[in-house]
């Protein structure tokens, strides 16, 4: 999967592509599971959350195997 975007701070929400079409916000109170994810769209990450929210786009998108998802978050200072 692709990490997109990040919720900068302490507990960060990202946003992450699983396939074309299929963006999801995956959440540190979950474990970033991607069975908990919330579905989003293309279009609600730049005018919400990027647009509003102050989420930080990752460019280019990060290729992250689901299963490292805690440890990209742990590895990285948002």
């Amino acid at each position: 999967m692709k990490v997109l975007a990040y919720s900068p701070g302490r507990y960060p929400i990202l946003i992450a592509q699983f396939a074309p079409g299929d963006l999801r916000t995956l959440y540190f109170e979950t474990g970033y599971d991607p069975d908990w994810a919330k579905s989003v769209t293309e279009e609600w990450m730049r005018d919400n959350a990027i647009g509003r929210h102050s989420f930080v786009e990752v460019v280019p998108p990060r290729e992250v195997p689901t299963p490292a998802l805690k440890d990209y978050v742990r590895e990285r200072s948002f």
